[in-house]
């Protein structure tokens, strides 16, 4: 009896340490840049689109953000990767897809599409990531995104619209939602500066085409 107790009970302390002793699976998780309401800016809404047709390219980025590992950054010469937190989807699809969603809530344009099948568009939004990244360091935590957007004429590639943006916003804590929350409402807030470039341009080349010209040399 004393046998088959000690036998219990060893089984019963090996099963114990093998259950401390094994690796706990870390759970991977996703982050998405999103605002599923876009709060609409009343002086960016037209009352009737302007009759173009636009494209919006992806985004353009350096190899070093071109990958769904979300880059934190502790300095100016070091960064790593998170093994854990990730993007769904590659950043420059992420931004792309935001800026088009942001294009369409406006309705700025006859059509604001990421690809075009059967036409050419007249206009494209092209655009550059130069960073998408978290500051950490012991004393500072923040959303890093710099960004230059462009609106470019498809017939002769002119770049007609230029914004250029470098943000920076300080995060209470190390949470990755927020951080992606952070990068997300950077983007809306450059996107309506974006649109009003936009928008301020296409009014003075109206302007321009209904303000009759007058004849600088007079007959005598």
């Amino acid at each position: 009896m004393n046998r088959i107790f000690v036998i219990i009970t060893f089984i019963s302390i090996a099963a114990m340490l093998l259950i401390n002793c094994a690796p706990k699976i870390v759970q991977r998780k996703y982050f998405l840049l999103e605002y599923p309401s876009i709060l609409k800016d009343s002086s960016l809404v037209l009352q009737e689109p302007f009759a173009y047709k636009v494209q919006i390219q992806n985004m353009k980025l350096p190899r070093t953000y071109d990958r769904t590992s979300i880059v934190v950054r502790y300095s100016t010469h070091q960064i790593d990767y998170y093994r854990y937190s990730l993007w769904a989807i590659r950043p420059q699809i992420l931004v792309s897809d935001l800026v088009a969603k942001h294009f369409r809530a406006y309705h700025l344009f006859e059509m604001s599409e990421r690809e075009f099948l059967d036409e050419k568009p007249d206009f494209e939004v092209i655009g550059y990531i130069n960073a998408i990244e978290k500051f950490e360091n012991d004393l500072y935590k923040a959303a890093h995104l710099s960004m230059a957007l462009y609106l470019r004429r498809s017939s002769d590639f002119d770049l007609i619209v230029k914004h250029e943006f470098d943000r920076t916003e300080e995060l209470p804590t190390f949470d990755m939602s927020l951080f992606a929350k952070k990068l997300s409402d950077i983007l809306r807030e450059e996107c309506d500066i974006f649109i009003g470039k936009i928008i301020n341009y296409f009014e003075s080349q109206k302007l321009q085409e209904e303000t009759p010209q007058t004849d600088s040399f007079h007959k005598k």
